[in-house]
């Protein structure tokens, strides 16, 4: 006969279960709302054409051999905020992600490259204007 009475071992593994689908969720929507509230219309940065790599707001600016990309400075793993640049490399302070002065994700737990943000120079070429 079967019994109308959930084990305790059952119950457990129900709720466990639920709990963890719960939290993915809730993850899951944070990360996205992070990520996507990094969209703040058009930026105006000063442009340092001395500098080959500056940061600048939530930019990183790579001014290389007459050719200038403009990153977002988000992590793609889990959006945190890259402010460091050493041995020619960025550097996420969050996990460890490493990005190449093209973006590419050279160690992760990154996989996708920087967000590649499109701009313009000023008429003077002293301030980029980015469309973030």
């Amino acid at each position: 006969m079967i019994s109308k009475y959930l084990s305790r071992r059952t119950f457990f593994k129900g709720t466990l279960a639920a709990a963890s689908l719960l939290v993915v969720g809730v993850w899951d929507k944070m990360v996205k709302t992070e990520v996507g509230s990094n969209k703040k219309g058009i930026i105006r940065i000063p442009f340092n054409r001395n500098k080959k790599v500056f940061f600048a707001n939530d930019f990183i600016v790579v001014n290389d051999v007459n050719q200038t990309k403009v990153f977002s400075s988000h992590c793609t793993h889990l959006g945190c905020f890259i402010h460091e640049f050493k041995e020619g490399k960025f550097i996420c302070p969050c996990h460890g992600s490493e990005f190449t002065l093209d973006g590419e994700a050279v160690k992760g737990p990154a996989y996708k490259p920087l967000e590649r943000m499109d701009f313009e120079f000023d008429d003077n070429k002293e301030h980029l204007i980015i469309n973030g």
